[in-house]
């Protein structure tokens, strides 16, 4: 309840951060890293070194979550906090579909029906069919939500697959942190924001 609490501000705090993207989602890596470090060193000395595969998904893990947090912060600079989390948080939806299309696990018939629902809220909620929709470019907030969710839906999946081992769950993300620091860099000096 409280993790759940202090993240439901974490789209508010970034917006009265005043920060870039690159940066915002940099430091929300960069800060999560020592704990996740002493949880992971302790996983380590009980149960040995993860294996190589657990290393290299939790690496790709986090490409997909520094793109799911540059593309959810680039959202929120453009609809606003509320509609950014609302838009991204569609994951729910695109995991199923996603493990249902690359790993053949098909939902159950209540997620299936929920879809359309799911998607018509969604396009009543974006403002983008009406006038004088919410911020400053609604559509292209609109776009990076969605672009979120997807993303957001790739680190889950390949986190979970990296995760096979239910003992060690601070290693993979631990790992997977790490990658996302990394490419926040990387974004953020490309792009030149950071």
């Amino acid at each position: 309840l409280v993790g759940a609490v202090a993240i439901a501000f974490s789209g508010i705090l970034f917006r009265l951060s005043h920060v870039s993207a690159s940066t915002g989602a940099f430091y929300r890596c960069f800060f999560a890293l020592p704990p996740l470090w002493l949880l992971a060193r302790r996983e380590n000395r009980r149960y040995g070194s993860p294996s190589r595969r657990a290393t290299k998904l939790g690496w790709i893990a986090g490409a997909f979550f520094a793109a799911d947090l540059i593309l959810w912060h680039n959202g929120i600079e453009q609809v606003g906090a509320g509609l950014a989390t609302v838009l991204g948080n569609t994951q729910v939806v695109m995991v199923g579909l996603l493990a249902w299309a690359l790993l053949g696990e098909r939902p159950p018939r209540s997620s299936l029906a929920a879809i359309p629902i799911v998607a018509f809220g969604v396009l009543l909620i974006s403002g983008v069919l009406e006038q004088g929709a919410y911020g400053s470019n609604p559509g292209l907030g609109v776009l990076y939500g969605l672009l979120t969710a997807i993303a957001y839906s790739g680190f889950l999946l390949v986190l979970r697959e990296g995760s096979r081992d239910l003992r060690r769950p601070a290693g993979p993300l631990f790992t997977a942190t790490l990658a996302s620091a990394v490419g926040c860099l990387a974004i953020g000096a490309v792009v030149g924001d950071l």
